[in-house]
């Protein structure tokens, strides 16, 4: 995914609290420390760095976040990595746009997806924190769901896109506990993306710079 926008911007989207600084990145890889919006108390917003890559509070190692990139929508209330979450520590991934690869032909073509009408996505998340005797980590993943008509010929999964009227739905886990916000959990109408192939250059975590989005 990418993080191409400034956290002045973002906090002011999403009203949030910030007190730090994050340099542009057109290649954000899974392990990497990322902006993310959360609100512990159900009231205040903040703008933190997170670890992509869910760890769950019983996980014996942190490479368990290794394989958590992603939640499937439609079993979050059911499994043990993510239930808890759910309930109650959502967040909101905030990104300039996303990839995906097309696997057809025998060959992986990256696509870039960006929004079409607006500057950054809203990205439905779960977070959660992880200690050991030498550190704290906090750690989200990236909730997904089936994929709209328009995203189906290259993937059929894509991330759950919350829009600005549920912002606080789905970050208020007090007053909106799961089952309050069930029905977000849903791809986004077809004309919300843009979307255009871009080179494998792509494919490796060190390159990262606007070629990473430039169209082919």
């Amino acid at each position: 995914m990418t993080f191409t926008t400034s956290i002045e911007y973002v906090a002011q989207e999403f009203r949030a609290d910030s007190q730090f600084s994050f340099s542009k990145s057109y290649n954000v890889a899974p392990t990497q420390m990322v902006p993310v919006v959360t609100s512990k108390d159900g009231k205040h917003r903040e703008l933190s760095l997170k670890r992509w890559g869910l760890i769950p509070p019983w996980a014996r190692e942190i490479s368990i976040g290794n394989h958590m990139i992603n939640a499937r929508s439609e079993t979050l209330a059911e499994k043990p990595s993510f239930k808890t979450a759910y309930q109650t520590q959502r967040c909101i991934v905030p990104v300039s746009g996303f990839y995906e690869w097309d696997k057809e032909g025998g060959t992986k073509q990256p696509y870039y997806f960006y929004p079409g009408h607006k500057d950054i996505l809203a990205l439905a998340g779960l977070w959660e924190s992880w200690e050991d005797p030498n550190q704290l980590v906090e750690s989200f993943t990236i909730v997904t769901t089936s994929a709209n008509d328009f995203m189906r010929p290259i993937h059929d999964r894509m991330p759950v896109i919350i829009q600005p009227d549920y912002y606080e739905q789905w970050l208020n886990c007090r007053e909106y506990p799961g089952q309050d916000v069930g029905h977000l959990l849903k791809a986004a109408p077809n004309d919300e993306l843009l979307s255009h192939p871009v080179s494998k250059f792509v494919n490796s975590p060190t390159n990262n710079s606007w070629k990473c989005i430039n169209k082919i």
